[in-house]
């Protein structure tokens, strides 16, 4: 997930070149840095509260750094006199303006200060930039009509104007993050974590986001449901140790981006030449990746480490005995002749080996001595299967497509290059097809079945993933993540993402169903033996 940093803390104690600190924070593994930038003379360092005149000066050194400046606080009286140099950070990028409450909350004072921010808006509406409100914990903690401050100015605002929520302040002020965050999300733009710990004497104690009482795994799961960028703001340095804080932060959003709060699953079909989406059912908890039996009128998916059989005539769910594979994740296919399962199954911590079972449950075989092994491919024929292997070659990590028997043996490495996922062969067993980042984003290839002729299928400006040829060959159905929402490399769950459709030749690449999903929704083939219907998972979040 590419995570942004705010720069006032970060910056507040340097003492060396602020490009040379930005680097490192680009080395942590920070994608984004929001700083702040005085468009007059300010009572704060030129480090923490930048010139805009020198932003401007040294915008591209900082983006060929790799850090993007999607947003700014911006320090002014009334920015809205300063709408010339604003307007030309927004020609380079930055979307969002950002700025804050005044001292005083009394209703005339929030009047006059929507007027102004509704003015900045109105002047920078033909950029695209939008205006965006920061609030800190006085902002929520003071009431006014009813309602906090900062919920009082933006209704004031009409619209017009945004908010940018810093969770760690909400929680401070002794209002529930995520509540707050549900309740506005219609004007949500932006999501600052802070995370507080209460000491023994009843004290507030900042800490690691995540690692204190201000819901941030909740606030994080919010953040990817509307799309929106997530800021680190760790102005509070708990170890003492800056860059090793930063990395721990950086560390602890990352892994709760990769978790799923109180998801709920929706089983659907679509229809992909009306577009028309059915539902099958509603599960409370996570249900992955959907196998489409021809032959049988049933779907496959896996929930809780299992794989279940949904019965479309009867709609009832059944458990398929799968031997010692009672953690299988959502990597698993089916045999042409659906005689046969093969599951992708964990023996705990970053493992994953490919077993085969009778379709009806037995005893599992292994195929794939080797781990961590994430099937996605079986051979029309049956001989092979195509499996995302990590394997350290010449002393480095590489994530390639392998081959082997499908009875087991010698695995053979058919990809080199960028992180290379979800093979699938086509159905007259001549072409693999697989996603990869060699070319920058991820991307779909094919190539022939022994590696050969690797040919890449999409060029756009998405990351595009797990490519599914329906039975007769003709179309392709693949997901797509917007680019600049993860690394290209990450395939996150509950996401805004798309279902893809393409003829196998490549041609007539086109949207066909935007939803709220990502990992699990399509991470094997799911088309029905009509070439028309494709079976998928949805999402939603319960919140409080």
């Amino acid at each position: 997930m590419k995570l942004g940093v705010q720069l006032y803390g970060v910056l507040a104690e340097e003492k060396g070149d602020v490009l040379d600190a930005l680097q490192r924070l680009a080395k942590l593994g920070y994608g984004a840095v929001e700083p702040c930038v005085a468009l007059e003379p300010v009572p704060l360092s030129e480090r923490v509260a930048w010139p805009a005149p020198w932003l401007l000066a040294h915008f591209d050194e900082i983006e060929a750094l790799g850090l993007e400046i999607r947003s700014c606080h911006v320090f002014a009286a009334d920015p809205a006199a300063h709408v010339g140099v604003l307007k030309q950070l927004a020609a380079r990028g930055v979307r969002h303006f950002v700025g804050k409450l005044p001292q005083k909350k009394d209703a005339v004072s929030l009047q006059e200060a929507a007027f102004r921010m509704m003015r900045l808006a109105d002047a920078l509406e033909d950029t695209g930039a939008k205006v965006l409100i920061h609030n800190e914990a006085a902002d929520i903690e003071t009431k006014i009509g009813g309602k906090t401050a900062y919920e009082a100015f933006l209704d004031l605002c009409m619209g017009k104007v945004f908010a940018q929520v810093d969770t760690g302040w909400v929680w401070a002020a002794g209002e529930d993050p995520e509540a707050l965050l549900w309740r506005n999300r219609d004007r949500v733009r932006s999501v600052h974590y802070k995370d507080f710990l209460e000491t023994a004497s009843g004290e507030r104690e900042q800490t690691f986001p995540g690692g204190g009482a201000a819901g941030c795994a909740a606030c994080v799961q919010f953040a990817r449901f509307l799309g929106v960028p997530q800021i680190v703001d760790q102005d509070r340095f708990p170890k003492g140790d800056r860059e090793a804080d930063l990395a721990e932060a950086l560390r602890r959003i990352n892994g709760l981006n990769s978790q799923r709060a109180r998801t709920v699953s929706f089983l659907n079909v679509l229809d992909v030449e009306t577009g028309e989406v059915r539902v099958l059912r509603r599960y409370e908890g996570l249900i992955e990746a959907p196998n489409w039996l021809k032959k049988s009128d049933a779907i496959l998916y896996n929930a809780d480490g299992r794989i279940f059989r949904h019965d479309l005539r009867t709609g009832e769910d059944t458990v398929i005995d799968t031997g010692i594979c009672t953690n299988c994740n959502n990597d698993h296919v089916v045999s042409a002749d659906e005689a046969f399962l093969a599951v992708s199954h964990s023996e705990g911590g970053f493992s994953s080996r490919v077993y085969t079972v009778p379709i009806g449950g037995g005893a599992a075989k292994l195929v794939t001595p080797g781990s961590p092994s994430y099937l996605h491919g079986w051979s029309p024929d049956g001989a092979e299967m195509a499996y995302c292997a990590f394997r350290t070659v010449e002393g480095k990590l590489e994530v390639d497509v392998y081959a082997i028997p499908a009875e087991g043996g010698e695995e053979k490495r058919l990809t080199q290059g960028g992180f290379n996922d979800g093979p699938e062969y086509s159905p007259d067993g001549e072409y693999i097809w697989f996603n990869s980042t060699r070319s920058g984003l991820m991307q779909i290839w094919r190539m022939r079945r022994d590696g050969s002729e690797p040919t890449q299928m999409t060029k756009n400006e998405r990351n595009n993933w797990f490519a599914h040829i329906s039975p007769d060959g003709k179309r392709v159905a693949y997901i797509s993540y917007r680019k600049g929402d993860l690394e290209p490399r990450e395939h996150l769950p509950n996401m805004q993402v798309e279902l893809w459709l393409m003829n196998a030749d490549g041609t007539d690449q086109h949207r066909v169903l935007s939803l709220f999903g990502g990992q699990g929704t399509v991470n094997v083939n799911s088309w029905a033996g009509d070439s028309r219907r494709l079976a998928f998972v949805s999402y939603a979040l319960q919140h409080n």
